[in-house]
C-alpha cells in the first residue's frame, strides 16, 4: 500500500506578511491565495462566458411568451418570476389530476 506523501507540518507561505499554514499534504510552498490558480479559473470562466453568443428565446411560460435574449443555453424562462409561476402552474396541475397523490413503489 501507498504512503501518502507529505511535505512537512508547520510550513508557511513563502509570501512576505502571509501567515498562513500550509497543509502537509500541499506541495507548493505558498497558500492557495498567492498560489493563482483562483484567478485563472475566475479568468477561464469569463473568458467562457464572453465567448458564448447571444440567443433570442420565447419565454417558456405559456402565459408570458415574451422574446428575450441570453446567452445560457438551458436558460427558458425570462426572469425568475415566470420560472416560478410556471412551475407553481405545473404543481396545480399535477394535484387536479391526481399525479402527486399516486404514491411511487420501489423495488425491494
Amino acid at each position: 500500500m501507498l504512503k501518502t506523501r507529505t511535505y512537512g507540518a508547520g510550513r508557511i507561505c513563502k509570501v512576505d506578511g502571509c501567515g498562513t499554514r500550509l497543509s502537509a499534504y500541499n506541495p507548493s510552498s505558498v497558500c492557495a491565495l498567492h498560489g493563482g490558480a483562483w484567478r485563472e479559473d475566475l479568468q477561464r470562466t469569463a473568458r467562457r462566458a464572453a465567448q458564448r453568443e447571444e440567443i433570442s428565446r420565447r419565454c417558456a411560460f405559456d402565459r408570458c411568451g415574451r422574446e428575450f435574449t441570453t446567452t445560457n443555453p438551458a436558460k427558458k424562462y425570462c426572469s425568475d418570476a415566470c420560472r416560478m409561476k410556471a412551475f407553481q402552474a405545473r404543481m396545480v396541475e399535477s394535484r387536479r389530476t391526481g399525479a402527486a397523490a399516486t404514491p411511487v413503489r420501489r423495488a425491494s
